[in-house]
């Protein structure tokens, strides 16, 4: 084990004793369940936009020059809209794919949505926020927010969507090269109140109410939604559930996670999550949105009344519907045929797919909500953890203040893992992990993008251990023959080992740990057990070490490892499952 990792925290119920409840919630212990939402509209208010003018849905201008092609300085390409006369692109970055992307308006409304649940004197918050990541020192903000008011900061979740639409409240996705940061810091700073504002409207709104909880696969409900190689009828052969794993092996996650409370006026709140990059629109939108996410959030509440909440999955892989190829759908929601009765099919990143798949998955929940039975616990338990930095682009991030987070973040202690004896480690990001259980439920937070594989396990295919198999095999698109006979040890550090092209090649055997330690789904009590990403910390990709490539970064090709590049190190993932081992050697 790493003796760095502190002992876990289990959180004890609050008793009456303690004063009175913060916001008024109800902490009632009478084995009645409670619950209460709150929504604060998180939308950035976009006042200065530029002018596209080849449509490539990025700005080509100067930052510090509003002429554009009128300037007489060379690359200022196209103008934008001084409206503040400091001559300065006052810009709303959206993140996610390149940099440069300059909002122009808000398509559909962003959210902090929150759910506060009590039962016998323990209570959690779960929040989701439309967000590609909120950094753990932003989220710390929020969270101390509430504990300076008598709400514990550790019963305080807070989960990002991961939206590729949203702004950038990372840092990187600004104008790198000209060290020009994609914070817009007037937004920055309105989300720690606005989490706080959502928490404090649940706590404050609480209602006796009555849980219906459950979990559905994706992939078996419609055959239109898996490929033909996954037995289904979707022209994409390799997607399953919606999704389509964009890195080798195919393992996805097409869980679908479904918790619904019912009050004395009806559906109060509906929670879901699903493991699926919210990027569906593309990269040329210049318009703010929650992506698809939006769209099976309004399914939710229009099938099912009260609020709808969204938290995220296990998005490494990575999980994305972008290449995906789905149902047509009529206003109504129901899909569109043609004149012969066959499925019309949506495909390429655009509003139509982000709609279909957003309208496809929140029609599924309800199939997910099938356990109705009292609950007779809510337990927290959470688990310290440091992250080191050693990925040398988030190096430069942090040294440059691009980051929405500084070197003073950074723990330099002795307890971060390398601190002092590795070079290539500038410091740990301290953030951690929670086990919430609820009811029959579990759910295991990480701060980061999780391979399904690390929470669910490798699949029991020949070809995850025989590379020579791999170019035959559903799960094996990328895989490069001119690597059967070439040693995963001598190619992992590499780019190429003679005609291998090792950035196309994957770990042989393919496992999720090769020290034995259990995938995480095994370490976690409950009947229904989920993944919840981008929670209380943002590290980027959890990549299994076995398969982890150390030559990829930044600066060169990525090929089929394009995670390695994003990840805060490649001691991220057996780290973090270390922490899952303490915390699990710590119930009790």
């Amino acid at each position: 084990m790493f003796w760095f990792l502190l002992a876990c925290h289990e959180l004890a119920p609050t008793e009456p004793s303690a004063g009175p409840p913060p916001f008024g919630m109800v902490l009632a212990n009478d084995n009645q369940l409670y619950a209460g939402v709150g929504s604060i509209d998180i939308s950035p208010t976009v006042t200065e936009t530029f002018t596209d003018l080849d449509a490539d849905g990025e700005f080509d201008g100067c930052v510090n020059d509003p002429l554009g092609p009128d300037s007489s300085r060379p690359g200022c390409d196209e103008p934008f809209d001084d409206v503040n006369g400091n001559g300065y692109f006052d810009a709303i970055w959206i993140a996610g794919y390149g940099e440069r992307r300059a909002a122009t308006g808000v398509s559909d409304p962003l959210y902090a949505r929150a759910v506060v649940l009590s039962l016998n004197g323990e209570y959690v918050a779960l929040v989701g926020v439309d967000s590609v990541g909120l950094l753990e020192s932003r989220v710390r903000q929020a969270r101390l927010l509430l504990d300076a008011e008598g709400f514990e900061m550790d019963r305080v979740l807070v989960s990002s969507s991961h939206s590729h639409q949203s702004p950038d409240v990372v840092g990187i996705w600004g104008d790198t090269t000209a060290l020009y940061t994609g914070i817009n810091q007037e937004y920055i700073e309105s989300l720690p109140p606005a989490i706080h504002d959502a928490v404090a409207m649940a706590a404050g709104s609480m209602v006796p109410v009555s849980p219906v909880v459950g979990t559905v696969a994706t992939g078996e409900i419609d055959p239109d939604l898996n490929g033909t190689l996954f037995g289904g009828t979707s022209p994409n052969p390799h997607q399953i559930g919606t999704i389509d794993d964009l890195r080798d092996p195919i393992i996805v996650d097409d869980q679908l996670v479904g918790m619904a409370f019912d009050g004395p006026d009806g559906r109060l709140v509906t929670i879901m999550s699903f493991a699926s990059h919210p990027e569906t629109i593309g990269d040329r939108n210049t318009e703010v949105s929650a992506d698809y996410v939006g769209f099976m959030r309004d399914t939710v509440e229009a099938s099912q009344g009260g609020l709808a909440v969204f938290l995220s999955g296990a998005l490494g892989g990575m999980m994305s519907a972008v290449t995906s190829i789905l149902p047509a759908l009529d206003d109504q929601g129901a899909k569109v045929t043609d004149a012969a009765g066959d499925t019309v099919w949506v495909e390429g990143e655009s509003w139509e797919l982000a709609r279909s798949q957003g309208i496809l998955l929140g029609q599924a929940v309800p199939l997910a909500l099938t356990d109705s039975q009292p609950w007779t616990k809510i337990a927290v338990r959470s688990q310290p953890l440091l992250v080191p930095v050693s990925n040398v682009f988030y190096q430069v991030a942090f040294r440059t203040g691009l980051l929405d987070s500084k070197l003073e973040d950074l723990d330099t202690s002795t307890d971060c893992p390398g601190y002092g004896t590795d070079p290539n480690v500038l410091g740990c990001v301290p953030t951690g992990i929670w086990r919430v259980e609820l009811g029959p439920a579990t759910l295991a937070t990480m701060p980061g993008e999780l391979l399904p594989e690390l929470f669910y396990g490798v699949p029991d295919d020949p070809a995850m251990a025989d590379a020579s198999l791999r170019s035959e095999d559903r799960r094996w698109d990328e895989h490069d023959p001119d690597c059967n006979d070439v040693p995963w040890a001598d190619c992992k550090d590499v780019e190429s080992v003679g005609d291998c092209d090792c950035l196309h090649y994957h770990a042989e055997p393919y496992v999720h740990a090769t020290d034995g330690t259990p995938i995480i789904r095994e370490m976690l009590p409950g009947t229904y057990r989920a993944p919840i990403g981008i929670t209380n910390g943002y590290c980027g990709y959890l990549v299994p070490d076995p398969d982890f490539n150390t030559y990829v970064s930044q600066l060169t090709d990525d090929g089929d490892h394009y995670e390695e590049t994003n990840s805060c190190s490649p001691s991220f993932t057996p780290l973090l499952l270390e922490a899952w081992v303490l915390l699990t050697e710590g119930s009790g």
